[in-house]
């Protein structure tokens, strides 16, 4: 029977060790408004509860506060009260997140009961775009709300977003008659997300779009970029200068208010001139003869040359008698100039073909760029013994020719004299006549 007692005092003491216990658990919270930006005030509401717990034989549990921590109260006590309270959890946080009342004093609460907090919240106006972290806490107190023991902590976001901002970087230059790429960079230098966001470029003469003027870029986040390009050909005939294309940007922000920038890309449409040149006529040459060449200047590209000059430059094989610098002014596309110049080829030179040095000087169309071409040009000369074997037999047959000519010559000067002897005889015969017939 002492058995049957002791082991329900057992029983009865376990029991009791064992009773019911409660703890604070947050349901829900929320604000008033999901899109919040810098300037804006908020409401925020937070409703939580006393939900019982069991603790085995009154054991206190050793608990550490971090984010989402409960302290569990052990025991039930008409004398416990509670506050609840938020604050910001990062130096940002308290900088741009303004608190006007952030303390409520809640009372006494049984377990199982519900209740509610509500408090105000003030962005200020120049708040970046951003996440901001907060707290929210409730405390254990006493009626006097003196001692507050921390019995719930939870953290919590305020998301303050921005205005997205679209900005737009473009330096563009293809050729004329060529086939390029238009790039764009597209800037969101605003707080907020820009969604949505699509690219039209308004492609006229002298552009063709290869593939679509339209482009689909999704999302670009706060102070992202995105590049693109849309492929175009530039017809032949299109004129060396800067062209506007209209382009237009529409995107929503993360209200889904819909926004469109409007706006004019330089393209620049450039060309050089595509200049050549070459030898047109040269006369005999070796070494230690000066003779005449003639070099010849094309331009075959889209635009014409301005301002060209022509030089022919000293080199080791020969010296330039004539001047060497011709400015030629403008050289029309699809043009050719000629110029003459002298030289000696100098007397130690043991070769059969030499190169003479050119340059050029010249401006395109429509730009203030300047343009330099070099090269050579290479001559055909002869050795001096072959040189003057020609030239010997150059004289001989020049003799010949001049025999020729002047045979003839001989013979109409004689025929002259004697027709001017004739006349002349017959005069003063004439005149003898007159005279001594009396």
């Amino acid at each position: 029977m002492m058995k049957y007692k002791l082991w329900s005092a057992i029983c009865m003491s376990l029991l009791l060790l064992n009773t019911a216990t409660a703890d604070m658990r947050v349901d829900s919270y929320y604000m008033d408004d999901y899109y919040i930006e810098a300037g804006d005030e908020v409401t925020l509401y937070f409703k939580f509860h006393r939900a019982p717990v069991k603790s085995l034989m009154g054991l206190q549990e050793k608990l550490t506060y971090g984010p989402g921590d409960t302290k569990i109260i052990q025991s039930e006590s008409p004398d416990d009260y509670y506050i609840a309270r938020i604050t910001p959890d990062s130096e940002i946080s308290e900088r741009y997140i303004l608190l006007s009342n952030s303390r409520k004093e809640i009372g006494h609460l049984s377990v199982g009961e519900n209740w509610a907090s509500r408090f105000e919240v003030r962005i200020a106006g120049d708040t970046p775009a951003a996440t901001y972290n907060m707290m929210f806490r409730i405390y254990k107190t006493d009626p006097d709300y003196g001692n507050e023991e921390v019995i719930l902590q939870k953290p919590f976001e305020i998301r303050v977003r921005g205005t997205p901002q679209i900005d737009l970087d473009a330096e563009n230059t293809i050729g004329i008659g060529s086939t390029g790429d238009i790039k764009l960079t597209i800037n969101n230098e605003g707080g907020g997300v820009a969604r949505d966001v699509k690219v039209d470029l308004a492609l006229s003469d002298p552009f063709t779009p290869l593939g679509s003027s339209m482009k689909y870029l999704g999302s670009i986040e706060p102070h992202q970029s995105e590049n693109l390009s849309f492929r175009v050909s530039v017809s032949t005939a299109a004129e060396v200068k800067t062209h506007n294309i209209p382009v237009t940007v529409t995107y929503k922000d993360d209200n889904g208010t819909p926004a469109t920038v409007s706006t004019n890309i330089g393209i620049r449409i450039d060309s050089k001139p595509e200049l050549a040149f070459g030898l047109d006529q040269v006369d005999e040459l070796a070494p230690g003869v000066t003779g005449n060449i003639i070099l010849s200047i094309s331009n075959e590209g889209f635009v014409d040359a301005k301002f060209l000059k022509f030089t022919l430059e000293e080199g080791p094989d020969y010296e330039v008698l004539s001047i060497n610098e011709i400015y030629i002014g403008n050289l029309d596309s699809d043009d050719i100039e000629t110029d003459e110049f002298t030289i000696r080829v100098k007397d130690n030179v043991n070769k059969t073909v030499i190169p003479l040095n050119v340059r050029l000087t010249y401006k395109g169309e429509g730009s203030d760029t300047s343009y330099t071409k070099q090269g050579t040009v290479d001559i055909t000369i002869k050795s001096k013994r072959v040189y003057a074997e020609k030239t010997r037999g150059n004289g001989t047959t020049n003799t010949a020719v001049m025999a020729l000519i002047a045979i003839p010559a001989v013979f109409v000067g004689l025929l002259v004299i004697w027709f001017v002897y004739k006349v002349f005889g017959l005069v003063t015969s004439y005149i003898n006549r007159r005279l001594f017939a009396r």
